[in-house]
């Protein structure tokens, strides 16, 4: 079953415990949580202390996406706030194997997040070590933008790479994904559909989502 997971990136951080139970009351399956510091990107947003505060409002996964310079120096911070899993970036990693083991020594699923410059070549011999691919339709840091041209073609070439692996990791794509293209990236490959602004800023949360999940059914009837 594909997966819708709500980005928190675009709700209203005045009312964040709302917008998260407004979320899963729509039909979501999991939350995002983009953490930034200002130095990976040009841009601030949630913390640890968000999936702390937040766990109380919801028992779906937290993922945390770290768009970190220094992701290595913090994963020790999420223990203890329940996060389900960590993303990384791979354009910030030193050691990806020392990586992905301090994120599953702590029993956290692992995810591996690619913009839209990075090469699947690059990471395809990681694919084993992780949980999730998270392939980026837009550059890291700001919501509200529109997917970049050949984000479908980028699934659809790592799904190819993962062939008939066992276990093979699901594929995320966040980043401009919206009901009118959702089923395209579907069938690409895409298993988890990342969605910000296209579900905070409807009119009916709950309609977008039934209507993202109908689009899916149909373009698989076909």
């Amino acid at each position: 079953m594909i997966q819708i997971c709500a980005s928190l990136l675009a709700a209203d951080y005045a009312r964040l415990g709302e917008e998260v139970q407004r979320a899963e009351k729509a039909g979501v399956d999991s939350f995002h949580f983009d953490m930034m510091d200002g130095h990976y990107v040009q841009n601030l947003a949630l913390t640890p202390d968000h999936l702390k505060v937040l766990r109380s409002y919801s028992n779906l996964p937290f993922h945390a996406h770290l768009e970190l310079d220094n992701p290595d120096n913090v994963l020790f911070n999420f223990a203890s706030m329940q996060a389900d899993m960590i993303i990384v970036q791979w354009n910030t990693l030193t050691d990806p194997l020392r990586t992905f083991e301090r994120i599953r020594s702590q029993n956290i699923r692992i995810g591996l997040g690619l913009t839209p410059d990075d090469a699947l070549d690059n990471v395809s011999r990681f694919f084993r070590e992780i949980d999730l691919l998270l392939l980026l339709g837009v550059y890291p840091g700001f919501g509200g933008q529109s997917i970049q041209p050949g984000t479908s073609e980028k699934i659809r070439s790592a799904r190819k790479m993962m062939g008939q692996m066992d276990n093979r990791p699901d594929i995320a794509v966040d980043g401009g994904v919206k009901l009118e293209n959702a089923a395209d990236l579907v069938r690409a490959g895409a298993d988890i559909l990342i969605m910000g602004t296209a579900l905070f800023q409807s009119s009916n949360m709950a309609e977008t989502v039934k209507a993202v999940r109908e689009s899916i059914v149909e373009s698989q009837r076909h």
